[in-house]
């Protein structure tokens, strides 16, 4: 059975199995991609280097792959290769929209999941707001407001993930299931998600009052020992959140946000390293 493209988002992990899979060589590789050496070729297949478009269209050549492959081909190489947060979104979209692709069938909760917002604070408002069928209550509950028909198809994508449930009573609960983030996809849907969060944010500061709300900042200069410190507290106090959460009865829903980058190149050895 030939491997498919769409069947993968890493164009690296597609060339490495089919490569494998085939028998070819690193040398009849590089012999018909114009590769200079075997070494430079393990570089890019190993994430070290990336490749340009004439490139990626000789790997195409080599992998006999047809029209609309090489053309999922080189999307997947662009989005591998993308760095920019809203490009990368953009482009995992364009990869979804390839109706060969399995990946949509595969993880579907990566892409569902984390395209709306509201989704993730509905779960939430379920383990304290009786909702049987009638939506409205709750689409009202969310800030900003949002209209019942979305409320209702997000209870929907909810209980057909599994995600949530119909309680002795009949109102949807929780099921507590938590969701796979440990993949390309479901890091770019994460982005996503927490780009769609900075804008409640903004819109937070001016529809609350500041006893609603907190907006705190510092600015600090750190060497890498010292950033991988503050990264492993803000981890710990993400885990305390939800304990202190599970702990107190819930009557609302609040969005507590963590960021932390760099601002400054750094200094060499001196001051710390980005590796």
């Amino acid at each position: 059975m030939k491997i498919s493209p769409f069947h993968y988002t890493d164009y690296r992990k597609f060339l490495c199995d089919f490569f494998k899979e085939n028998a070819i060589s690193y040398h009849d590789i590089c012999a018909q991609t114009g590769i200079k050496s075997r070494g430079h070729l393990s570089l890019i297949l190993n994430e070290k280097v990336n490749i340009s478009e004439g490139q990626a269209r000789k790997f195409a050549q080599c992998c006999n792959l047809k029209k609309r492959e090489t053309d999922f081909f080189f999307t997947m190489v662009r989005f591998n290769q993308e760095k920019k947060a809203e490009r990368k979104i953009k482009l995992f979209e364009e990869l979804i929209s390839f109706r060969e692709s399995s990946m949509y069938r595969v993880k579907p909760h990566l892409y569902k999941y984390y395209d709306k917002w509201h989704h993730s604070v509905l779960r939430a408002l379920l383990e304290f707001i009786d909702v049987k069928d009638d939506v409205k209550i709750i689409a009202k509950m969310v800030i900003p407001a949002i209209r019942p028909d979305q409320a209702r198809n997000s209870l929907k994508l909810l209980a057909d993930l599994g995600l949530i449930e119909r309680d002795t009573n009949g109102f949807w609960r929780p099921t507590q299931k938590s969701i796979d983030t440990g993949s390309t996809e479901a890091s770019v849907m994460i982005n996503n998600f927490v780009l769609s969060m900075l804008d409640r944010a903004r819109e937070a500061m001016d529809r609350f009052p500041r006893a609603r709300r907190v907006y705190s900042c510092v600015t600090l200069g750190v060497n890498k020992e010292g950033y991988d410190e503050i990264l492993s507290e803000l981890r710990e106090f993400r885990r305390k959140s939800a304990e202190i959460a599970r702990k107190h009865p819930a009557d609302h829903v609040v969005q507590v946000n963590f960021q932390m980058f760099p601002v400054s190149k750094n200094t060499g050895p001196r001051g710390g390293s980005d590796e």
